[in-house]
């Protein structure tokens, strides 16, 4: 067994146990009692913070009291005999020069003779507190004297009154254990097909996927809750394709089983509320998935008999120091810190390549150890009108001016996105050095709270009521260590969109690379080049190149510095996570190593993914499996797609199951036909199936209901009635029916993208049901950690409705018109997707950043059933910095004719639309309204376009 942290066993553990030899004989003739504070009776007011086992040793308590101090943390224990004990503390005075963290121990109430988290030195020290005559059943409290994060991890009582214990970590890890700190006892947690650590989006994806495949699976998890940098501790909102960039608002992104819990990806704080509840609810719902949360991975053990292979991790129980072993076959490092690799002898690389060495652009000349930084958030709430005292360790901002560009923060109410920007330690090691970094975070966002509360002329009459609800204190890692395959992605592969044969995902983010000075690097904060640009991702960088039975997904897979940097977000990890996943429940049931897959089942692993709702670039589904494949395809009518293109029946067995540039890739019924509109797909002979692939665009755009029928004995008969919550992707389970037709009937004119349709085995029938289940269930318990109750279902979806922006349903219902959102446009150039300013529609607005002038249009191309007189409006939020001259031009059959907006003026009409005139377009999609920032003086911003028939 190979630790990586200070809790580990094995060869190298005896000789820890060795050097703690000399204090382990004195206290063996005294009396020891090892109190580890996380399992403390009572924790108060204080938190168990485990994030930095590898690092320091062991979980620990620490005050979480953002100034107020905290409840106390309590416990009890039986001496073994009276007499005079010695108190010994390890502590952390986090702040040196300024002890923020002092605290004291409290025994049957009276403190001992100092004050700890004050000894005025860095890291984890062991602090004596004194001589004390004790007895019988002692009381012990750790009692807060700051509300500044002080930290315990041990108390030790001691007999030996001589004694001092050692600070070496391995010799720490010895005496855990041999004083019961850990448990001495290492517990079979079970043998497994597939082991997963990190449950984070792309170790749920991995674990659950497996899981699907008939893989027994185990996912340990090394917080109380899933989610990673998505979940409701650090409140990242999981984002992939950028959002702002030119999509189709058809285009549903990133699909697959992501979609079984993803929210919109549009960056905005609120979709945060869901994913550790979701992701739970998916987790614990499959029967061949086992989650173990609270267990920290802490080593590995390589088999003896097989060179370079995995056969077991250990991991620790953060609550109550027990051990657990898990045996696999296949193992999934989903930690984002590569530690499972790492600890298995896997390559790995930290830092910047040099430029040569993979020949890209934007790498530095030489290699060095930079990388981009860690973060934490805050957030702040209306309370009582009270003054901030500056702490005298916070960062000190004396006027606006002393923040970097774009770092200052803005007005109250806005979105947490800003704060992504609070990040450092990108010039230090982000694992090693975890805690230091997170506590310089610390003295940031006090020292930014404390700028707005007293020092800012722009916020501080608004801050006056304001106060602290909440700061982060588990850090979200962008980067650490990145484990190398056979493939190694690199920013070449994403610029110039290489498609690879073996892509089992694909990203959109775009080369976002942080600098390593982080919130006080002097210019822009970060360089994102290729915003939106489409990429595939390879198998081979999905596997160790030389651990044979590793896969990994997430941040940590085989990339350079410069193209992880659009590998590593959320939901790009989550697709990863699910390729991973399915080729390691394919190497169960096969029998084979990752690079097997790579190398004898790729089609199969493809065609796996494509059939569960994944997309691979210009990949078309091929499965033989697919009875669909086969049928001849009719329907009621056949009509055009937004932007004018053929949408034939025939598109729903095409391969491609959702918009591609200009092409539709469905079966739109013709609008102008009266429903029920419906598809029927016919066989020569009647077939067996018992399972139905539905696929709209988006959910979004799906019907309010749709029936499911197949042709059997002479009459049609009912396989499935589906409504209720719109989802994009129906996988339909039923009774086995044996049909030589089968019909979808829609009551709306919706498109659909494809039709599948399958003989599957039961496993995978009650596979499809329970995923239907849990997709309709409602979001219990979402809420943000600053929010003192469970939030009723009906105010969620209130925050959510109100940060998207008012629905464009909603807003048709209320204004009239069609409605034709920013999303439905042709946009040339790079726009920005912004919700800044209020009001808007839907998922925000489109600007231009006030950037290159004359080379970005938005072009509308309204599809109208006839030719008619209507008034074109334009949607807008209007701003001081907007352009006073954006040009707006109609082109239709008669001419064209260009109107100039104010953009620094309010629209006139509820707030939200500008009324260009009245015009005569024509019928189909022959109308062009074209937006362009050519020679505009500020920002060109638009959110949407409303024709309103004339005299309405």
């Amino acid at each position: 067994m190979k630790p990586f942290g200070r809790i580990g066993f094995g060869g190298r553990w005896l000789a820890a146990f060795a050097a703690a030899a000399i204090g382990g004989l004195r206290l063996a003739a005294a009396d020891v009692v090892w109190l580890e504070t996380e399992r403390f009776e009572e924790a108060g007011g204080w938190v168990n913070d485990s994030q930095f086992v590898d690092q320091m040793g062991s979980p620990y308590l620490m005050a979480n009291g953002m100034g107020e101090t905290v409840k106390d943390a309590v416990t009890h224990v039986a001496l073994p005999r009276a007499g005079r004990w010695r108190l010994w503390a390890r502590t952390r005075d986090w702040s040196p020069e300024h002890h923020p963290g002092r605290f004291q121990i409290l025994l049957n109430g009276k403190p001992t003779e100092r004050e700890f988290g004050a000894s005025g030195k860095a890291g984890w020290r062991w602090e004596d507190g004194g001589v004390r005559e004790l007895s019988g059943k002692v009381e012990l409290r750790l009692h807060d004297l700051t509300g500044y994060y002080g930290r315990c991890d041990v108390i030790v009582l001691a007999t030996d009154l001589d004694w001092t214990p050692p600070d070496g970590k391995d010799a720490i890890a010895a005496l855990r254990e041999r004083h019961g700190g850990v448990s001495r006892e290492v517990k079979s947690a079970g043998d497994y097909d597939v082991v997963v650590v990190g449950g984070g989006l792309a170790g749920c994806m991995a674990a659950v996927s497996s899981a699907r495949m008939g893989a027994r699976t185990a996912l340990i998890q090394n917080r109380p809750v899933l989610g990673g940098n998505g979940s409701t501790e650090i409140l990242v909102p999981p984002v992939g394709v950028w959002p702002g960039g030119r999509w189709d608002a058809r285009d549903p992104r990133e699909t697959g089983l992501i979609e079984e819990v993803r929210t919109d990806g549009n960056q905005r704080t609120v979709e945060t509320r869901y994913y550790s509840g979701r992701l739970l609810r998916l987790c614990t719902g499959e029967p061949n998935l086992t989650l173990k949360l609270n267990a920290h991975v802490t080593g590995v053990e390589t088999r003896p008999d097989a060179t370079n292979t995995i056969a077991a991790v250990s991991a620790l129980d953060v609550r109550t120091g027990e051990r657990f072993r898990f045996t696999g076959r296949i193992f999934v490092d989903c930690t984002g810190d590569g530690v499972v690799g790492v600890g298995a002898g896997a390559v790995y690389r930290h830092g910047r390549e040099s430029r040569a060495m993979h020949n890209e652009p934007l790498a530095p000349e030489t290699a060095n150890a930079t990388t981009m930084g860690n973060s934490l958030k805050y957030a702040t709430q209306r309370g009582l009108p009270k003054p901030t005292v500056t702490p005298p360790w916070a960062v000190k901002f004396a006027s606006c001016g002393d923040f970097p560009e774009r770092r200052h923060p803005p007005r109250l109410d806005a979105e947490m996105g800003w704060q992504w920007m609070l990040e450092l330690g990108g010039t230090r090691d982000t694992y090693r050095d975890k805690e230091e970094i997170r506590d310089d975070l610390f003295k940031l966002i006090y020292g930014i709270w404390s700028h707005v509360k007293n020092d800012c002329p722009l916020l501080k009459a608004e801050a006056a009521d304001h106060e602290l609800a909440w700061v982060g204190y588990v850090t979200g890692t962008r980067e650490s260590r990145r484990l190398i395959g056979d493939y190694v992605f690199t920013e070449n592969d994403m610029a110039e969109q290489t498609l690879f044969p073996d892509r089992v995902a694909y990203g959109a983010w775009g080369l976002d690379d942080h600098y390593s000075e982080g919130f006080f690097h002097k210019g822009k904060p970060s360089n994102h080049p290729h915003m939106g640009r489409l990429h595939s991702i390879p198998y081979r960088s999905l596997y160790s190149t030389n651990v044979v039975n590793l896969l990994m997904a997430g941040r940590d897979v085989s990339a350079t510095h410069i193209g992880m940097g659009t590998t590593r977000v959320m939901l790009t990890c989550a697709v990863m996570g699910q390729a991973a996943g399915t080729a390691a429940g394919m190497c169960i049931e096969h029998g084979a190593t990752p690079r097997d897959i790579y190398r004898s089942y790729l089609d199969k692993l493809q065609q796996q993914l494509l059939k569960d709702g994944a997309y691979l670039i210009d990949l078309p589904n091929r499965d033989p499996a697919d009875l669909a494949r086969a049928a001849r395809v009719t329907a009621s009518s056949e009509g055009i797609g937004l932007k004018g293109e053929a949408m034939p029946a025939t598109n729903i067995i095409n391969g491609i199951a959702r918009v591609v540039g200009k092409n539709g890739n469905a079966w739109m019924p013709d609008r102008r036909v009266a429903p029920p509109h419906w598809i029927e797909l016919a066989w020569p002979a009647p077939q067996k199936f018992n399972v139905v692939h539905v696929t709209f665009f988006t959910k979004r755009h799906t019907p309010r209901t749709f029936t499911v029928e197949a042709w059997t004995d002479g009459a049609w008969k009912e396989l499935a009635k589906v409504g209720g919550k719109p989802l994009r992707r129906h996988v339909l389970g039923s009774e086995r029916v044996t049909a030589s037709k089968l019909r979808v009937l829609l009551p709306d004119a919706v498109g659909i993208c494809e039709i599948r349709v399958y003989d599957e085995p039961e496993r995978v029938v009650e596979i499809a049901r329970r995923a239907a289940k849990n997709q309709t269930l409602p979001d219990v318990g979402a809420r943000l950690p600053w929010e003192d109750s469970d939030v009723p279902e009906e105010t969620i979806a209130s925050a959510r409705k109100a940060s998207a922006g008012m629905a464009l349903e909603e807003a048709a219902k209320k204004f009239g018109g069609i409605l034709f959102d920013d999303a439905d446009a042709e946009i040339t150039g790079e726009w920005g997707r912004s919700t800044h300013s209020t009001p808007f529609l839907a998922d925000g607005y489109l600007t231009d950043g006030n950037a290159g002038k004359g080379a970005k249009t938005i072009v509308f191309y309204p599809n109208l059933p006839k030719a008619d007189a209507y008034e074109v409006r334009l949607a807008y939020t209007a701003l001081n910095n907007r352009a006073t001259n954006t040009p707006v031009t109609i082109r239709t059959s008669r001419g064209e004719k260009t109107v100039i907006v104010n953009q620094r003026r309010a629209p006139k009409i509820s707030g939200l639309f500008h009324s260009l005139g009245r015009f005569n377009l024509d019928a189909g999609s022959a109308t062009k309204i074209v937006i362009s920032n050519a020679n505009t003086d500020g920002y060109v911003v638009v959110d949407a376009l409303q024709l309103v028939p004339a005299g309405r």
